[in-house]
């Protein structure tokens, strides 16, 4: 029993159960791969940074250690600003997976014995987010009632169509489709240059003519996929698949909003010794790496299972998101399957905003950080204050509000006035008077007569 309990503990420490214990908040440490006498133990030293420390125990080979965050519940870490350092202070370079920045593979050499884990304030603080109740107006002198819409045109949830890879079917298939359903897609594009030796697909590079003629058209939309899909060894070549990728996007979109969907990709190595939010801040993208549907006909059953998303972000009031990769007979979904779940998107098109990643991300973020306040009212107007601290260069999809005049008070007759003087005349559906405001700040008064 001595001898079986001395081998259980031996092994314990191979696969580093020390640094898995409680107080770790859920974070796992453990050697990477890895037999041998080595151990790696941690210890939290604060909400989001923990110090790991490496006992070689006469090892000489070179060791990586793992570090896994939560990603769910209470616990959950910001893992794009999570960066590593040395006991010096000098930052070290970090290997994680494209749609896993919680996973976190450290190489360390025999000069290093601890690092710190530790999630950075962003360069850029990141906007307050305002509460519900500052999100509406319930006005007793006039009686009316102003908020601002979940989504756009009082519909009751979002949805994104996306696409990877730069694949030729998403011009010869993908985009004619969608144009028959009227809804706009998001391609997730590849758009670098061929490599010497490289295997890869490049078909956004040859059908560059064909992508600036559908951008002209203003119904699609482009994101990064990174230059090439194959990863990046070091911070100049992940600011090159980064960088390069976004600037070709711009260049397609000239006058547009710089702000971007990015998706590294799955089955791709990064190798950096920034966060990703340095990368993300630096050319205006958002993270948009998890939470998809995957409607490759391999995984079985796709069409059923975005019915069930779909009614799921339906009843919740959610953004639903799907993504394919290439369409047509034999490769990854069948344009027979694709055009089903277009369909089901069809027979809720009423109460779904169907649009690209980037217009529905805007659209969240603005509201979740605007604010309304009420400056004055009597029985026939209202003035009040809309509050937005997003950047309107970048966020500039419209804000849709919403209001309930009181009783009695005829709604064809009603009038929305800006500080300047510019009025215009909302919208009236299903008892709602709507507007769309640009996200900036303002004051806005509503005029309404008997």
């Amino acid at each position: 029993m001595i001898l079986i309990r001395r081998i259980l503990l031996g092994l314990f420490s191979i696969v580093g159960v020390h640094a898995q214990s409680p107080d770790l908040g859920g974070v796992k440490v453990s050697l990477d791969r890895y037999q041998g006498p080595a151990k790696v133990s941690a210890v939290s030293l604060d909400k989001f940074k923990l110090r790991v420390q490496v006992e070689r125990m006469g090892e000489s080979q070179p060791l990586s250690v793992r570090v896994e965050l939560p990603k769910s519940g209470r616990n959950v870490w910001p893992a794009n600003d999570v960066e590593v350092r040395d006991e010096t202070g000098t930052a070290m370079l970090v290997r994680r997976s494209g749609i896993e920045w919680e996973n976190l593979t450290v190489p360390i050499n025999e000069k290093v014995s601890a690092f710190i884990v530790q999630a950075m304030e962003p360069s850029v603080p990141l906007p307050r987010i305002t509460s519900d109740k500052e999100r509406v107006i319930q006005d007793a002198t006039s009686g009316a009632q102003v908020r601002i819409a979940n989504w756009p045109q009082g519909r009751t949830a979002a949805l994104s169509i996306r696409f990877d890879d730069s694949h030729p079917t998403h011009l010869s298939k993908a985009i004619p489709i969608l144009h028959e359903y009227g809804f706009k897609g998001t391609f997730m594009v590849n758009p670098g240059p061929k490599e010497p030796g490289s295997r890869q697909n490049y078909s956004f590079e040859t059908q560059h003519t064909e992508w600036e003629a559908v951008m002209k058209q203003g119904d699609m939309e482009l994101a990064n996929h990174s230059a090439h899909h194959r990863g990046a060894k070091g911070d100049e070549d992940m600011e090159r698949e980064i960088g390069s990728a976004a600037e070709a996007i711009w260049k397609l979109t000239p006058g547009k909003s710089k702000l971007t969907a990015l998706n590294l990709g799955g089955g791709t190595l990064w190798e950096t010794t920034r966060t990703l939010r340095y990368y993300l801040d630096k050319y205006h993208q958002f993270d948009a790496s998890s939470g998809s549907l995957g409607m490759d006909d391999s995984y079985g059953g796709r069409v059923e299972a975005f019915r069930k998303a779909l009614q799921t972000h339906l009843e919740r009031g959610l953004w639903c998101r799907a993504h394919y990769h290439y369409i047509g007979e034999g490769l990854s979904s069948s344009e027979a399957n694709f055009r089903a779940a277009l369909d089901i998107a069809k027979e809720h098109q009423d109460k779904l905003w169907i649009a690209g990643m980037a217009d529905i991300h805007k659209y969240q973020t603005e509201r979740s950080c605007a604010k309304l306040t009420l400056v004055r009212s009597d029985t026939k107007s209202l003035t009040f204050q809309l509050d937005c601290v997003t950047d309107a260069t970048l966020y500039d999809q419209p804000l849709t509000l919403e209001v309930t005049l009181p009783e009695g008070h005829d709604a064809q007759r009603a009038v929305i006035q800006t500080e300047a003087g510019k009025s215009f005349v909302p919208q009236f559906a299903n008892g709602f008077l709507r507007f769309e405001l640009i996200p900036k700040s303002g004051v806005y008064t509503i005029a309404f007569m008997p």
